[in-house]
């Protein structure tokens, strides 16, 4: 059961300064590698609005089975099963200039309004210079060192005591190769296992999904220790939306319109960044991709993935990597057990240390919903895309609409007996004086008692669950408490709490 509760609530500082008082150590510290085909573009310029949220160490071009540069001496390659059928001396290369001369540029003219709204925006030219050419020559080609496989291998024997998040977007062949070099140094010195262990615990493998084949064949029987977490569950959501006769059905039926041409053409494709996102039919596509023809009527409707409206929603298939980092109020990106808008995984095998996102979950009625992990904080997250979106184009901070901060009062984990009830007090703070509809819900499948609870609203930001009798010593209950605010995008955030049972 759920309780629902409007209230307008306190308020902080308008000011962005205010806003934001992160410090870079506390951001979670991440790479990018990625082969740059449409779909990483538009996760690309989804993910530069976060880049106030993470500490991006790198952005680096990477190959994968479906992009690959090729080594520019005419050298022909060929594998079975892939969209080639004869050898080729490139696949479907889109360059390594699209992220500086294109989205860096646009992101260096609309940087000054995004900082006005948070300081902790990086410069361009912070971005700029993490912008690495790793593994890009041919699909699994990890045999030699590159500028982006020395920073990913640095990076991992520095002194910095966070995890390093390695999204792989495309394959992980430019991590791999990473890796490898440090096996090369260090793998017939003493310091062999003090530095395996070490580097396994530091890196952890986000990926969309497997695009090549070095995880099988090198990381996972060299390095089984790294966490990897294979996300591609994740496209049900945020990968290829496909007219399958069914018209655009992505997202939850109230979310369908977040995916709408109308709606994206309106908010998403707007201003010097986002008119580089892609969208269904809208005139664009990558230099040197033969396939990409999801821009043009009349070679869209001749592709494997038939057209819906112009500009519906394409593809940002590589979200999965990076929305576990986000902040939101309930991300734990080193807890993937835990869900949030990056979806929650439970691991598949130990050894490796393998982690797969979640087929289904239930819903607000006890049904089970298919893909539902990642579709439950689909509206949101596209409401907060357009109101960074907004961001861009809006020089004064009182004209943007920023999210609010939600807390439920005392400890992360409460304590309580069977048949018991426990009463939770939440506040929202909102630095636009908005109000603030709170909303508290059980997340089943983060707490081990396998039930459903009751949670009964008593006004003013409480709530009181009843701890049900036949809860057991030891188990556990999520409970979330969301707000969300009434600006013209409204933009949500979470708190988690856990009961005990005792």
């Amino acid at each position: 059961m759920i309780a629902a509760l409007g209230m307008t609530v306190a308020t902080l500082p308008a000011a962005a300064e205010a806003d934001s008082l992160h410090q870079e150590g506390d951001l979670p510290r991440t790479v990018v590698t990625t082969d740059m085909e449409q779909d990483d573009y538009a996760s690309l310029i989804r993910y530069l609005l976060y880049t106030n949220e993470v500490d991006t160490e790198g952005i680096i071009y990477s190959s994968g089975k479906f992009h690959w540069s090729g080594d520019g001496k005419g050298t022909p390659f060929f594998l079975p099963n892939r969209e080639y059928t004869t050898p080729q001396t490139s696949w479907r290369w889109t360059g390594t200039r699209t992220i500086q001369d294109q989205a860096l540029r646009a992101y260096a003219e609309v940087y000054p309004n995004l900082r006005r709204h948070d300081p902790h925006y990086p410069t361009p030219g912070e971005l700029l210079s993490k912008v690495k050419i790793g593994n890009i020559e041919f699909e699994n080609e990890m045999a030699k060192d590159t500028e982006g496989s020395d920073l990913i291998r640095d990076l991992l024997l520095d002194r910095d005591s966070r995890p390093l998040y390695l999204q792989a977007w495309g394959g992980t062949n430019t991590i791999a190769r990473a890796l490898k070099s440090i096996e090369d140094r260090f793998g017939s010195t003493k310091q062999w296992p003090r530095v395996k262990v070490a580097v396994s615990k530091k890196a952890v493998i986000l990926a969309s999904g497997f695009q090549d084949d070095t995880y099988a064949q090198y990381i996972a029987p060299v390095w089984p220790d790294i966490r990897v977490e294979n996300m591609a569950a994740g496209y049900a959501t945020w990968g290829y939306n496909c007219e399958r006769g069914q018209g655009n059905v992505r997202g939850l039926p109230a979310d369908r319109v977040y995916f709408s041409g109308a709606w994206i053409k309106k908010n998403i494709q707007i201003g010097p960044l986002g008119s580089l996102y892609r969208s269904w039919l809208d005139g664009q596509s990558m230099p040197g991709d033969q396939l990409d023809i999801f821009g043009d009527p009349e070679r869209a409707a001749s592709g494997w993935c038939k057209p819906l409206a112009p500009y519906d929603f394409l593809s940002e298939g590589d979200n999965v990597a990076f929305n576990p980092l986000l902040k939101t109020g309930i991300e734990e990106p080193e807890n993937p057990l835990l869900g949030g808008w990056g979806g929650r995984a439970t691991q598949t095998t130990t050894a490796p240390n393998l982690w797969t996102m979640v087929g289904a979950e239930k819903d607000d009625t006890g049904a089970d919903v298919k893909n539902y992990t990642t579709l439950r904080w689909a509206g949101a997250a596209q409401n907060d895309f357009a109101a960074r979106m907004r961001w861009t184009l809006t020089p004064k901070y009182r004209d943007g609409n920023h999210p609010p901060t939600v807390d439920v009062h005392g400890n992360d984990t409460v304590r309580a007996r069977p048949g018991s009830v426990v009463t939770l007090t939440g506040l929202a703070t909102d630095p636009d004086q908005d109000a603030v509809t709170l909303r508290w819900s059980q997340y089943r499948e983060e707490g081990s008692y396998p039930g459903t609870v009751t949670i009964t609203d008593r006004g003013r930001g409480r709530a009181a669950v009843t701890v049900p009798a036949d809860a057991t010593p030891g188990q556990t209950i999520s409970i979330i408490l969301q707000g969300t605010d009434d600006g013209a995008f409204p933009l949500t955030r979470y708190d988690r709490v856990f009961i005990r049972v005792v």
